[in-house]
Formats: C-alpha cells, sequence, structure tokens
C-alpha cells in the first residue's frame, strides 16, 4: 500500500535506515504478482524497502490458518513468533485476530503511517498524498481507522 499506491519509496528507505523492516520471501512473491489496481508491482523497489528474508513456517499456526500455509500473513506471524523484538504488520483483521490472541506484536498500515509521522520522515505534503491515495483506492478501512488517518494526517490537511 505504502509503496505502490501512495508512492512512498524514498520515505520508507529512509524509515528502514532508522528501522528494520523485513518481509518474508512469501510476502514478496505475492507483491510481485500483483492485483487489479496495480497488475505490475515494482519488485524491485520491494526489494530495496524491505529486506526479504526466509522464514521457517511456524507449524503451530496451522490450525489457525485453517491448515493453509499459502497467504503471506502466516510467514509474517511465523517470522514475528521466531523474532519477538519484531512488530507483525498486517491489515488484513483475520490474522490481526491471530496475533492479538497469540500475543504477538502487531501493527498495520495506520499505526506505520503513524509512526513515520511521528518520527519526521513524512512531510505535510506526503500525508496529504497518503490520505488521497487511501481514501481514493479499494483499501477497505473501518470508520475508526479513517478517524484514525485523519487524526493522523491532520483534519485541516
Amino acid at each position: 500500500m505504502l509503496l505502490e499506491k501512495c508512492q512512498l519509496k524514498a520515505q520508507l528507505l529512509a524509515f528502514s535506515n532508522k528501522f528494520t523492516i523485513t518481509a518474508p520471501t512469501r510476502v514478496m512473491e505475492e507483491y510481485c504478482m500483483g492485483d487489479s489496481e496495480n497488475p505490475k508491482p515494482n519488485a524491485d523497489a520491494f526489494r530495496e524497502v524491505f529486506s526479504p528474508t526466509d522464514v521457517k513456517l511456524d507449524v503451530e499456526l496451522l490450525p489457525y490458518f485453517y491448515y493453509e500455509s499459502t497467504s503471506g500473513e502466516i510467514w509474517v506471524v511465523s517470522y514475528a513468533r521466531q523474532h519477538t523484538e519484531f512488530i507483525c504488520v498486517i491489515d488484513e483483521m483475520f490474522a490481526r485476530n491471530v496475533c492479538n490472541l497469540l500475543k504477538v506484536k502487531v501493527i498495520g498500515t495506520i499505526g506505520i503511517i503513524k509512526e513515520m509521522k511521528d518520527n519526521d520522515f513524512l512531510t505535510r505534503q506526503d500525508l496529504r498524498n497518503i490520505r488521497s491515495a487511501i481514501k481514493n483506492c479499494r483499501f477497505y478501512l473501518s470508520k475508526e481507522l479513517l478517524h484514525q488517518l485523519d487524526q493522523i494526517c491532520g483534519s485541516s490537511i
């Protein structure tokens, strides 16, 4: 979302210089498949921002994911369970609920935007662009998350 739809490669690169940003190889594979809104994602940009890493699947997670290991979320949670200093970045509610159930730290896109703003990686114009991009794409946000986005971006923006 932040890389392709919000065009924040430079800001994410700067953020990644202060904070380690890694992604399981399976997440990169999913990203590279693209979607209807973004059929040709920039895999090179993904590799620059997110350090792809091989992850050993945490088989204890399989029942939570209906014994399906193809989604990126199970790999993100597996990594975070093996590296407890890391925080999962997951927007999908089901996987977030699994994280909460298993006491795995989790944050979503809105939380990352807040972290980037709080650490001065985003300008007022970046925030305007993010707000517009998120509100104009098929990315679903609840009313509560839309309100949080407005608060982060500043209602006067």
